[in-house]
């Protein structure tokens, strides 16, 4: 799985001349964030991400500006644009939830929308200082945010857990009640204060099922800013088979074979674009590609 196709250059994070030049060249690609919504264009569509010199009053209106990294030698800045009734007019942009538009994106658009998304999102969330109530300021590129009184915070995220639960020739795949009808996924869940990922994934797979596993082997990892999170892959075996929903949970949860997984008769697995597309892709053809 990939992630950032940006260099992020961190180094460059608080030399002010440098970010004082990125707002001021005429070459240095925008990406507007709208109400948590990213511009696209066409059909399928494809990240809108502007020069400074072909609209310049996303710079003039943002309400942040983020250095996300450098594309080669180019500067890329995210613009947080005002939560206005309506979204500003880019030329043929169309602001997107990125779940509308996520299936036709590349891996590196998609990427980057997401990581425009997710510091959009915290920088919302941390306009005022949560122990003390006094407003934040944008400091260091955007990658942290001060208060008067000298108190900094930094963007953070919620650890997730995914587990493909593997039991021979069959694997254990459950639907939640807010996915799309037919679909089926590996369990996921948050990992808690004071837990190894390794003991989140047993917590959840047996408070979401009742089975207890071991021999957890992580597969992978991908971002997940919706709002905040990592989410963390794994495979693991089952010691015990008998499933006992949680169904305050889960709808479902049911034993597949690879063939049945593969074959894909009266369901279906997440897109390409997640995580667990690929987790049980790797498990149900290990030898083909996702």
């Amino acid at each position: 799985m990939r992630g950032d196709p940006l260099d992020r250059a961190a180094h460059l994070r608080r030399d002010d001349a440098f970010l004082a030049a990125a707002r001021a060249n005429p070459e240095t690609r925008l990406v507007p964030v709208w109400r948590g919504r990213c511009l696209v264009t066409g059909r399928p569509a494809r990240a809108l991400t502007p020069t400074v010199a072909e609209a310049p009053e996303l710079l003039e209106s943002a309400e942040d500006v983020v250095f996300l990294g450098l594309d080669g030698e180019r500067a890329v800045l995210l613009v947080d644009l005002p939560a206005e009734p309506d979204p500003p007019t880019i030329g043929e942009g169309v602001f997107l939830n990125l779940f509308a538009a996520v299936t036709q994106l590349s891996f590196d658009e998609m990427a980057l929308l997401a990581y425009a998304r997710g510091m959009a999102v915290w920088h919302r969330a941390h306009r005022f200082d949560p122990k003390t109530g006094l407003p934040t300021k944008l400091v260091e590129g955007g990658f942290a945010r001060e208060s008067d009184d000298g108190a900094r915070h930094f963007p953070r995220l919620d650890p997730a857990v995914m587990v493909l639960v593997v039991d021979g020739d069959r694997c254990l795949l459950a639907r939640q009640p807010a996915a799309p009808p037919g679909m089926l996924s590996a369990l996921a869940g948050f990992v808690e204060p004071g837990e190894t990922l390794e003991e989140c994934v047993a917590r959840e797979t047996l408070e979401e099922v009742g089975l207890e596993v071991r021999d957890i082997r992580y597969f992978g990892s991908q971002p997940w800013p919706f709002p905040r999170s990592l989410m963390i892959g794994f495979f693991a075996e089952a010691v015990t088979t008998e499933i006992r929903l949680d169904d305050e949970e889960l709808e479902e949860a049911r034993w597949l074979t690879r063939d049945e997984v593969r074959r894909s008769e009266g369901f279906f697995i997440p897109p390409p674009f997640s995580l667990a597309h690929h987790l049980i892709r790797a498990w149900a053809d290990p030898a083909g590609t996702s």
